[in-house]
């Protein structure tokens, strides 16, 4: 394919995901933003019952959280068709053999990326709001506002869902050559650094406690990830221990 059919073909891929994307976040903004606004707010609202309170400080400002949460549900919503327009656009340049991978990994994509954001909600937010919320002092009460609750919420949601793709990455890697578990064995002490600048920049804010807490289950995810290279390693490997 020359430069301009790739052009033509990643404009037709990302059409599709707009398209896509679009329908859901009528769909979902027509009939369950007020479900989606409350749910989304959950875990906070828990965390500073009889602290404080959300609020908005200009007019638009709770009509356009809805909205954002909406578009945010329906990016979820469409991550199958997303992931597959990926998989098209990329599919010309691998083999046959790679190209049948297309359902797994649309599969495994897709519940790694949801799962990841669900440990962010149910097992992160819960801990981490808890933890800001001690810091509300006699006198002093815990508002936040609902554009800094979403710019948090949903970097952080979208963190754990694209730290949560790595070991499907690795695999992939490793299925078609271009690492191993020698590889990740050897340059373990580099993905550490790398991990914990990666928690620096993905985290808002400058707060240690959500860079750890990104931090963490992304290193678990590392060493989880050597060990899947090492199993699913194409058999004319010489096969080696996952962890050295």
């Amino acid at each position: 394919m020359t430069f301009l059919e790739h052009l033509q073909e990643l404009r037709k891929r990302l059409l599709v995901v707009i398209v896509t994307v679009s329908v859901a976040f009528v769909a979902l903004y027509g009939f369950l933003d007020k479900k989606l606004v409350e749910l989304s707010m959950l875990p906070m609202t828990k965390a500073i019952a009889g602290k404080g309170h959300f609020q908005f400080t200009s007019p638009a400002e709770g009509f356009i959280f809805s909205m954002k949460i909406s578009f945010i549900a329906a990016l979820f919503v469409s991550l199958p068709v997303i992931f597959f327009e990926f998989w098209r656009f990329v599919a010309p340049a691998l083999y046959k053999k790679e190209r049948s991978l297309i359902f797994p990994f649309i599969i495994f994509s897709t519940l790694l990326f949801a799962g990841g954001a669900a440990f962010g909600y149910f097992i992160v937010f819960p801990f981490a709001f808890q933890f800001f919320s001690t810091f509300s002092f006699a006198g002093v009460e815990m508002n936040p506002r609902l554009n800094d609750y979403f710019t948090f919420a949903t970097r952080m949601l979208l963190a754990f869902g694209l730290v949560f793709e790595f070991p499907l990455v690795a695999v992939f890697f490793g299925r078609i050559g271009i690492i191993d578990t020698k590889f990740l064995n050897r340059n373990r002490k580099y993905a550490v650094i790398i991990i914990f600048i990666a928690a620096a920049v993905l985290t808002p804010g400058p707060d240690v406690i959500s860079q750890l807490l990104l931090a963490g289950p992304l290193w678990v995810l590392y060493e989880l990830s050597v060990l899947l290279v090492w199993v699913f390693q194409p058999k004319s490997q010489e096969p080696e221990e996952p962890a050295g």
